[in-house]
C-alpha cells in the first residue's frame, strides 16, 4: 500500500504500527497508531538559497499550509531544519501544536504556541507518546543541536539529528537499542557518514532504518545505495528502506 503525505490526516494506522514519511532532506512525519501525528525538521521553502545559495535538488512534497502536526519537534537552529520561511503558515494551521525545540530555536519563532525547551532530564508525553530528548554532537555548528527519543507501546524510533559518530556523546541513545533509527548519512558539515551511520545501527542493534540528509542540495552530499552497501556490511540484521520525497512507509 502507498501512503501519501497529503493524505496523513486521513489515515488510520494499524495496531503498534507507525507509518513514516519523508518529507526530503531531514524532514520527517510519524503517525502512530493513537492517531498522534509528529513532524520533524520540515524544510518546505527556498530559504537556504536566499541565505546562503544552496538550491533544491527537489520540490517540497506539500505545501506548508498542507502540513499537518499534534507535535513539532526541532533539532537544531540551521535553517533546512529550522525553516524560517514556513513558521507562520505552519503554525496558523496547527495553532494548538506543541513545540519542542532547543532553546536557540525557540528564541528565533516568534509565536504563542506551546513551546517546550529539548532538554534531557525533561520527556515529553501525550497521548501515550513520551518523546525524549538525547545528545548530538554537530559541533560548533550549533552545540545545543539535539536527537529525539520517540516512544509508544514499546516501539522506539530514535532520530539522530545532525552529529557526528561521537560514541560517548550518543552513548546514552545506544545504550536504549532502539529498534528504528533514522539517521543522518550525507557526511558534510561534521554529519555522520554513510559507513559511520551504518556502524551506528551496528551499535544500536537497530532493527529498521531509513535514511535522511541526502539530496536535498548538492553541497549536502549522501549516497543511499552507499549508506544500503554500508549497511549490510556492518548492520546485516536491519532492514534499510529508502524513500522519495512525500512517500510513507508503515513499520
Amino acid at each position: 500500500m502507498d501512503f501519501d503525505v497529503k493524505q496523513v490526516g486521513q489515515v488510520n494506522v494499524a495496531s503498534n504500527k507507525i507509518i513514516v514519511y519523508w518529507l526530503g532532506g531531514s524532514g520527517f512525519i510519524f503517525k502512530f497508531d493513537s492517531g498522534i501525528t509528529v513532524c520533524i525538521d520540515p524544510y518546505l521553502s527556498n530559504s537556504v538559497e536566499k541565505l546562503c545559495g544552496f538550491k533544491r535538488l527537489s520540490l517540497p512534497p506539500l505545501h506548508p499550509c498542507e502540513l499537518r502536526f499534534d507535535v513539532l519537534l526541532i533539532t537544531h537552529d540551521h535553517p533546512d531544519h529550522l525553516d524560517a520561511d514556513i513558521i507562520d503558515d505552519i503554525f496558523e494551521t496547527n495553532p494548538d501544536s506543541y513545540v519542542i525545540a532547543p532553546q536557540s530555536c525557540l528564541e528565533k519563532i516568534n509565536h504563542e504556541q506551546r513551546f517546550i525547551t529539548a532538554e534531557p532530564d525533561k520527556p515529553f508525553e501525550i497521548c501515550n507518546l513520551t518523546v525524549r530528548t538525547v545528545p548530538a554532537d554537530h559541533g560548533d555548528l550549533s552545540p545545543d543541536a539535539v536527537g529525539y527519543m520517540m516512544c509508544m507501546n514499546d516501539r522506539m524510533v530514535y532520530f539522530t539529528g545532525d552529529t557526528a559518530l561521537s560514541e560517548d556523546v550518543l552513548q546514552e541513545a545506544i545504550n536504549v537499542q532502539p529498534e528504528i533509527v533514522i539517521p543522518c548519512i550525507n557526511g558534510a558539515f561534521g554529519n555522520l557518514s554513510e559507513e559511520q551511520a551504518a556502524v551506528l545501527l551496528q551499535k544500536c542493534n537497530a532493527k529498521v532504518s531509513i535514511p535522511s540528509h541526502f539530496w536535498l542540495f548538492a553541497e549536502h552530499g549522501g549516497s543511499p545505495q552507499k549508506f544500503l552497501d554500508d549497511a549490510k556490511r556492518y548492520s546485516p540484521q536491519t532492514k534499510v528502506f529508502l524513500l522519495t520525497p512525500g512517500q510513507g512507509q508503515l513499520i
